[in-house]
């Protein structure tokens, strides 16, 4: 085998095994200790190869990643999903995704190239500030361009991890992600310069590892910045860690003090909607009202339903309104239930049937009386409506649920007085589906004065798979990225409370927290005013949108041929 062989096979083992180490980190195998060295081997690769080169090598790493983490996908087939679009979905997403990674390893290995091969300061500024930030930035790209995916950014494999997690409170979950960059690069670090005598030796019979001044004998100078360079990063990582024991300490010492509401928690796990029938349906309403009726006995402040709960359609079908009624009578507390809105609108090509249709968020009083409306912002595309839709019209037959739906506006904040003293008033913001995954909902709710976030969502598409595990770990970052609790209510997914710093608490059934149903109500400390969390005030503006920034320009200098190096 040729050198120039085995480098090649050696970059291909690099970008192969960083995507597998980084599915480990994330469930179902959850070992969140991988992701501190999962990257380190694409970093190397990266770092000795040519731009084109390293995207490459990093797109094929993410594709790996993604199909993995992906497997969820397919229990949509399970539950008499098209089969053929399903695969495609999940082939396409991980491409797409993928493409991501790519576009990280093309601007960080010009970022290299420009650091060179000789320890100092360019280097130490790459792996200190220029490879965390472009991580995030990328990461920031991928949640929010053409909609988004916001799912499983690198920050979310330590959920568990409670100290380092309260950086999300500054910088967000990008913010988790970057202190992971920073160790991964210190890794590598650390490897090139114990590996630097091989690689002498390997360089100077091939003539072809790129960036080749790894050969280089440094003086005491050049020994001090290589030790920056591996060492700084870690002194940072192990600093936020101490600075979030502090904060999760903060937090323990005022909890006692909070307003308490008791808030019950209605799991139906009802089928997906593929399975249903009218037979299914009365059952599931039976259970849903019998359930409610069981949390009522505690008293609760307020009963939550999953998103699409009541399977009908408000407020024009007498027989659904009548439904919430009950439930709410049941609770006897307001309840919040996820439902389908109508609303009138004229017959226009955009609206063929004459109706707008929300995935919405409707409040009612204990009482039965309409306390407040949330109408989702951020659609699944292909499953809640089908792009451009609303000016090609008849694309909303290929809506999988048969309606297609509209947008809503605004945060929709509502306002819950406490029963016996109409004084004291919750004020819960609604997340409806996956919106836990996008931070800036979470954000715009809490900024409108929202002190309780809220998920109400439908994992019944995937049921019997990781997916309602892995989506529960984006919810617990929206807690702490905001200083506040929140709540979930999953059909069959996850249900439970994560409080301000992260710490959670689920519904379980005989070692199970999905694909089963029950409910709790649980005691929730609300604070009056967020802890302390500059996300909220500055958001992306820290890091994420700099990092996309900083991203891009270094791309684009690259495409354009600015600062290339003459060989």
């Amino acid at each position: 085998m040729s050198h120039r062989s085995f480098i090649t096979g050696a970059k291909a083992a690099g970008a192969v095994l960083s995507g597998l180490l980084l599915w480990t980190a994330f469930p179902p195998q959850a070992q969140a200790d991988s992701a501190w060295m999962a990257l380190a081997p694409l970093f190397l690769v990266i770092r000795h190869s040519r731009p084109k080169a390293a995207a490459g090598w990093a797109w094929l790493a993410g594709l790996i990643f993604w199909l993995s983490t992906l497997s969820w996908f397919p229990a949509i087939i399970k539950n008499n999903g098209p089969w053929p679009l399903v695969l495609a979905g999940q082939a396409g997403l991980s491409l797409w995704c993928a493409s991501f990674m790519a576009l990280y390893a093309y601007a960080s290995c010009r970022v290299w190239r420009w650091a060179g091969a000789a320890p100092g300061w360019r280097r130490v500024a790459a792996a200190l500030a220029a490879d965390p930030l472009m991580w995030s930035g990328t990461e920031l790209l991928r949640g929010w361009l053409f909609s988004g995916f916001a799912w499983n950014f690198l920050g979310v494999s330590q959920v568990a991890n409670l100290p380092l997690i309260q950086v999300a409170s500054v910088a967000g979950v990008y913010g988790v992600s970057a202190l992971l960059v920073l160790a991964n690069g210190a890794v590598a670090s650390l490897i090139e310069r114990a590996a630097g005598p091989v690689v002498r030796r390997l360089t100077r019979a091939a003539g072809d590892w790129e960036a080749a001044g790894t050969a280089l004998r440094p003086g005491l100078a050049g020994r001090l910045w290589g030790s920056a360079e591996s060492f700084a990063p870690l002194a940072l990582v192990i600093a936020c860690w101490f600075w979030g024991f502090d904060r999760i300490e903060s937090w323990r010492r005022t909890e006692n003090a909070l307003p308490v509401w008791r808030v019950a928690l209605i799991q139906p796990n009802s089928p997906c909607v593929f399975t249903f029938n009218d037979d299914t349906m009365r059952r599931q309403l039976d259970l849903l009202l019998k359930q409610t009726g069981l949390a009522g006995a505690a008293k609760p402040d307020l009963a939550v339903w999953p998103e699409t709960a009541v399977l009908g359609s408000v407020p024009h079908e007498p027989e659904t309104m009548r439904l919430i009624r009950a439930g709410a009578a049941a609770a006897g507390a307001p309840l919040l239930t996820g439902t389908l809105e109508t609303e009138h609108a004229a017959v226009t090509p955009a609206t063929p049937e004459g109706w707008f249709f929300y995935n919405a968020a409707w409040l009612f009083s204990a009482g039965g009386e309409k306390m407040g409306v949330y109408r989702k912002r951020h659609l699944v595309p292909f499953g809640e409506h089908i792009p451009l839709d609303k000016r090609i019209p008849w694309l909303q037959r290929l809506a999988p649920t048969g309606v297609s739906c509209t947008p809503g506006e605004g945060p929709g904040v509502m306002s819950v007085p406490r029963q016996g003293d109409p004084a004291e008033v919750l004020r819960l913001g609604p997340l409806i589906c996956f919106e836990d995954t996008v931070p800036g909902l979470s954000r715009d709710a809490v900024r409108a004065g929202a002190r309780l976030l809220v998920l109400m969502t439908n994992d019944a598409w995937f049921n019997g798979s990781v997916e309602p595990i892995q989506h529960l770990q984006q919810s617990v970052f929206r807690a702490v990225e905001n200083g506040v609790p929140l709540v979930r209510a999953a059909n069959s997914g996850v249900s439970g409370t994560v409080d301000a710093v992260g710490r959670v608490r689920l519904l379980e059934s005989n070692g199970a927290v999905a694909d089963f149903d029950g409910f709790m109500v649980s005691p929730v400390g609300v604070p009056r005013e967020p802890l302390a969390a500059p996300y909220t005030l500055c958001g992306d503006w820290l890091l994420g949108i700099p990092g996309a920034f900083l991203a891009a320009a270094v791309c684009l200098c690259g495409v354009c041929g600015y600062g290339k190096k003459r060989n």
